[in-house]
């Protein structure tokens, strides 16, 4: 996840990797306090083919993750129109959606390159969906054969059984010590809310989740509609099973409580210790439950929170008609449309006692997510290619920086971004047409690792280009509030000063966990699907005892389906995965 550049589109490009999920990443960050020794980049001369090879442009379809893109298809950006150019290739992208997605599986028409996630990859491979790729990296593949730890991992603990290499891990090669002194221009996933709104109140403490709600009551309370006369909610949600699953419905309190996603029901902390989220009843899905029950007694619950999707959940904050936010990334259109309007914004609510999240790494690639290609594609070769130039220097490049002499430039004999471009980008409609970090989401390695070429990291974010920045006037007004120069620093000092937790997780322990058995998948797969059934009966409870009723009905009936026995495999193998990333 994800810090946010100078401009409000610029946000939403560059928090992509959500606590994911982002998770996640979400989302992005600076990177020249990395250490070369850990570098896993590949070199620029394997990055692009020969242009002899690619007299005509090849047209390839490529499934792109639960981040949306503002518009499907091929796309205009600078960026993008660089990368078709020196790969010979025309790529039509194609936003993801569960249900578009299934309907792909059985019909056995899938795009040519497949963002996937791990709910997916025992049927993808076993229903002979994607192709073993272990040829094509040997053949099309330098940059990639060159993380050799984490294609391992992903051949023995990620392919179904097989020992073949079908799924490629993407965002590769970060360390924890690589960015925990990493400076980020803000913070953008927890309690986001309006500044303009939280001044006007005269700044009330926020030291927890009710008092947050007390706040977005007498925000509500003065400000009951929008300038069109919608009505406004407090909080909202959205329903995405695939992807981002029951994510937003827990993530803001995870997060303050120190833990994110982890595999299967699971959550994990910073050092790795882990709990199943639904069956612990004082855990932050829980307390999760409690908080959005107490919103909808409060008259702030947007009752559409159970029904609408990712898509109507952004339009209605881009339409001011929610006065809190999950992550930064779902803000941009929100701070948009609040742009003109004397410090107003969507910020971070820094709880003290509690804590922030700051990003998720892995050596060996992004936990629940992975690239494959499609059996059915015709041109499995030059997916293969442009797969590849996703791990490469050159490609890396192109995708944090942008076209060399135009966006950056090597300046001291150390790479920087343009005086040009950094004006530019401040520009919402200029930063669109640009691309730079738009598709952080389908990084081949993370931009926290080092160019080899360079012997600093991909990511130009320093503290120079911080200074940089051109702020708005309500990012100022925050920073200075907490103590900061500008948004991050303020969060950072709060964070050195003991009064928050700025945490980075190693996510690296999910992905060699392996594929479950069967069986096992059987009781997550059903207990998800209740989950989505019985969640707006707990939250939409009637009185204080109606929810303790509604939330012990739920789990008894988890322990019938099998949580128990699911529960008992994961607490097994968990501890195992941690062993394996050690040696």
């Amino acid at each position: 996840m994800i810090r946010k550049k100078a401009t409000l589109l610029f946000v939403s490009l560059i928090m992509v990797f959500v606590v994911a999920g982002c998770s996640g990443s979400n989302s992005n960050k600076g990177g020249n306090n990395a250490t070369p020794s850990a570098s896993t980049g590949g070199s620029t001369q394997t990055g692009t083919p020969e242009a002899s090879q690619n007299k005509e442009p090849v047209k390839l379809t490529f499934y792109y993750g639960n981040v949306p893109l503002k518009n499907e298809g091929r796309q205009t950006d600078e960026v993008m129109q660089e990368l078709e150019k020196r790969l010979g290739v025309e790529i039509e992208f194609i936003n993801q959606n569960a249900d578009r997605f299934k309907l792909m599986m059985a019909s056995r028409e899938l795009p040519d390159i497949i963002f996937t996630f791990e709910e997916d990859y025992k049927q993808l491979i076993e229903g002979d969906l994607i192709l073993p790729l272990d040829d094509l990296v040997q053949s099309k593949g330098p940059d990639i054969a060159k993380n050799t730890e984490a294609l391992d991992y992903y051949r023995k603990y990620v392919s179904a059984d097989t020992g073949k290499l079908y799924l490629l891990p993407m965002q590769v090669g970060a360390t924890k010590e690589m960015v925990s002194k990493v400076p980020f221009t803000d913070y953008g996933a927890g309690y986001l809310t309006r500044w303009d709104y939280y001044k006007e109140l005269g700044f009330p403490p926020i030291t927890s989740p009710d008092d947050f709600l007390n706040v977005l009551k007498a925000m509500q309370e003065k400000h009951p509609k929008t300038a069109d006369g919608k009505k406004v909610y407090g909080v909202s949600s959205f329903v995405e099973k695939a992807g981002w699953g029951l994510y937003p419905f827990y993530v803001q309190m995870a997060l303050s409580q120190g833990y994110m996603d982890g595999p299967g029901n699971y959550m994990i902390d910073a050092n790795n210790n882990f709990y199943n989220f639904l069956a612990k009843e004082d855990g932050a899905f829980w307390d999760s439950m409690k908080f959005f029950f107490k919103a909808n007694q409060m008259g702030l619950l947007d009752p559409e929170s159970f029904i609408q999707n990712l898509d109507q959940y952004q339009n209605k904050q881009t339409n001011l008609q929610v006065l809190s936010g999950i992550g930064a990334w779902w803000q941009a259109g929100a701070n948009e449309a609040l742009a003109k309007i004397p410090d107003a914004g969507f910020v971070t609510i820094p709880m003290e006692n509690h804590s922030i999240y700051k990003t998720n790494v892995s050596v060996i690639g992004k936990a629940g997510r992975a690239f494959a290609i499609a059996k059915n594609s015709k041109n499995p070769e030059k997916a293969m290619e442009v797969l590849n130039y996703l791990y490469s220097n050159e490609g890396m490049n192109l995708l944090t920086r942008g076209i060399k002499g135009k966006q950056w430039d090597m300046v001291d004999n150390k790479p920087a971004f343009l005086d040009s471009f950094i004006k530019a980008r401040e520009n919402t409609e200029e930063a669109e047409k640009i691309g730079v970090t738009k598709y952080a989401y389908i990084y081949g390695l993370s931009d926290y690792t080092i160019n080899s070429d360079e012997g600093v990291a991909f990511d130009l974010n320093s503290e120079s280009i911080i200074k940089s920045i051109e702020w708005k006037d309500y990012q100022l007004d925050y920073a200075k509030h907490y103590g900061g120069d500008y948004p991050g620093d303020a969060i950072e000092k709060m964070a050195a000063q003991g009064k928050v937790n700025l945490l980075v997780y190693d996510t690296a322990g999910s992905v060699a966990l392996g594929t479950p058995p069967d069986d096992i998948k059987r009781i997550d797969d059903s207990i998800k699907d209740y989950m989505w059934k019985a969640m707006p009966k707990v939250i939409l409870a009637k009185s204080e005892a109606d929810y303790e009723t509604q939330k012990k009905n739920v789990i008894n009936e988890l322990f019938k389906m099998g949580l128990d026995k699911s529960k008992a495999y994961w607490d097994e193998k968990w501890p195992q995965s941690l062993e394996r990333i050690k040696k």
